[in-house]
């Protein structure tokens, strides 16, 4: 790939394509920092997992200040089916990268073994994806270069792929895994019948593992604790720990830490068995703190159960359930 011949760029812009190349190689999956409230796009087995039907709307905007900077948005609709022993859903999602973008769709199927105080999920999803690049804000060195000549005649080059996970949880814990981009799949811009293709951006597994615990002594005052870890090949290992306390079950605030990379403050507020709004912001801890001013993130979220008990609240799906809310407002 011809991109990285780039040394007549200024360094912003440098840094910039350089990124996106790096993105573009490995495909590299979108992350949210409220992950744990976006986790069925990261792992299909979240299918059913909340409620009886969750509807969920995130919007990203990441380092501020920075030329060309990430901005992604989502939405996901997944509902539980056959009296919880299974989960269907669908998302999308759009990323933005400088002239670079990525719109996926997938769907999800999950299937549900029930033990008497824990449920075992596992997933799969199917997902149509395009990636786009704008060639006419690019500025490269070697206008011969077939790859480029490829790419922005092109312009945008389409694939399917697909993803699988599973789940164990409860109302009081989670631990789960997934791996995205698992058919590996190549966008191709060259359309020639030419052995040797130019011009192809290949998808790379991703593999996610996240576990979480709720705690508390008091019902009133509930300890959200995840952690989540990605590998990508090609890319540094990314962990994630943030830790929420939920007060009434109403309002919330927490803080985290992307080793390496930002440290994350969080707040929100849930409208019993019916939604959620929270806001979140990463500050960088790395070398690009100097380039911007953060990363802001904003979801909002609807979910709805059918069978209510006699003070209005979600019955229980567990035999030890502590937490009436806890697997729904995460």
């Amino acid at each position: 790939m011809y991109l990285l011949s780039l040394g007549a760029l200024k360094l912003g812009r440098f840094i910039l394509l350089l990124f996106i190349v790096s993105v573009a190689h490995a495909q590299q999956y979108p992350f949210w920092t409220q992950y744990r409230s976006n986790l069925f796009m990261m792992n299909p087995a979240a299918a059913g997992t909340r409620g009886d039907l969750d509807f969920r709307m995130s919007y990203r905007n990441q380092w501020v200040g920075f030329a060309g900077a990430p901005k992604t948005m989502g939405a996901s609709l997944h509902a539980k089916l056959y009296k919880g022993k299974m989960g269907v859903g669908g998302y999308v999602f759009q990323d933005k990268i400088g002239p670079y973008s990525y719109l996926s769709a997938a769907l999800a199927y999950a299937f549900k073994i029930k033990f008497d105080d824990v449920h075992l999920s596992i997933g799969a999803n199917g997902s149509y994806n395009t990636m786009g690049i704008n060639g006419a804000s690019l500025t490269y060195q070697n206008s011969q270069d077939e790859a480029m000549i490829n790419v922005i005649s092109t312009q945008k080059a389409k694939a399917f792929n697909a993803a699988a996970g599973i789940m164990l949880y409860n109302d009081r814990f989670h631990i789960a895994f997934s791996m995205n981009n698992l058919a590996g799949t190549t966008f191709n811009y060259d359309k020639t019948t030419e052995i040797v293709k130019r011009g192809q951006f290949k998808t790379v597994p991703h593999f996610c593992a996240s576990v979480g615990y709720n705690w508390s002594e008091n019902k009133n005052f509930i300890w959200e604790n995840n952690l989540m870890a990605v590998f990508v090949t090609g890319a540094p290992i990314l962990v994630d720990y943030y830790l929420r306390l939920h007060i009434k079950n109403a309002f919330f605030v927490g803080a985290g830490v992307r080793l390496g990379v930002a440290v994350v403050g969080q707040v929100g507020y849930t409208i019993t068995d019916w939604g959620q709004v929270s806001y979140s912001y990463d500050y960088s801890t790395n070398k690009l703190s100097s380039y911007n001013i953060g990363s802001h993130e904003i979801k909002l979220a609807f979910f709805f159960v059918k069978k209510k008990d006699a003070h209005g609240r979600g019955l229980g799906e567990f035999k030890n359930q502590k937490y009436q809310n806890s697997f729904i407002i995460q």
